[in-house]
């Protein structure tokens, strides 16, 4: 299916979107390989707060961003989550203005695992010299336990990570939609219209980044009990 001759290019993920679905991704994987090979524990802990701070900034971001950065939205579209997945299988663009019903899905899902790791990290208490900011708050039974859900949670978010990047390729390959190249460049996707999505004044992302980092900083410094 060739594309109507009236799609154009319009603007859909916004800068802070693009920058920290990126930025996401590096830190996860550094935080995988550098804790399964056990590589730099404490860069390992400083990379996880800097992780810690986009997932704060994303989260805040789905309330306050830009349109298609709005969780709400993303529940929106997963009401048609039936036709959206008939939609997969046919070749040629879906035209969708930001994710579709299953890219919603796997957004949310890997952000709420990203969080669940996130979080545990703080509390993780080890036989060795790696530990959280607040691993001496709770009990070290608890927070052995803790260490064993943020080891283990990686795999199912790998899994899910896997199948987020396989849909990315399945779209430019099988669907002729390059949204790959619409997060690494300027966010704009072929449309068959412009979608009119309302974005967020720049401001207001270095506000919420700075409000993030000052949240996070504040765990660092003084979570742990001298």
């Amino acid at each position: 299916m060739s594309d109507p001759q009236s799609v154009s290019s319009y603007p859909v993920w916004d800068l802070p979107v693009r920058v920290s679905h990126w930025a996401i991704m590096l830190l996860f994987a550094w935080q995988f390989l550098s804790g399964h090979f056990d590589w730099l524990p404490r860069v390992h802990l400083w990379a996880g707060y800097l992780l810690l701070v986009v997932l704060a900034f994303r989260l805040v971001w789905g309330f306050v961003g830009s349109e298609s950065a709005r969780f709400g939205a993303m529940l929106k579209s997963m009401r048609s989550l039936v036709a959206g997945l008939a939609d997969l299988g046919r070749p040629g663009p879906g035209y969708s203005a930001g994710h579709n019903p299953v890219g919603a899905i796997s957004v949310l899902l890997m952000l709420s695992l990203l969080v669940v790791q996130s979080l545990t990290g703080l509390f993780v208490e080890t036989w060795g010299e790696l530990r959280g900011p607040l691993a001496e708050r709770i009990g070290r039974d608890t927070a052995l336990w803790l260490a064993d859900v943020h080891s283990l949670i990686r795999w199912p978010l790998l899994l899910v990570i896997a199948i987020h990047v396989a849909a990315a390729f399945w779209h430019l390959g099988w669907k002729r939609e390059n949204r790959i190249g619409a997060m690494l460049g300027n966010g704009r996707l072929r449309l068959p219209a412009d979608p009119q999505l309302q974005a967020a004044k720049p401001g207001r992302a270095l506000l919420t980044l700075l409000v993030c980092a000052l949240a996070v900083g504040s765990i660092a410094v003084f979570g742990p009990i001298d």
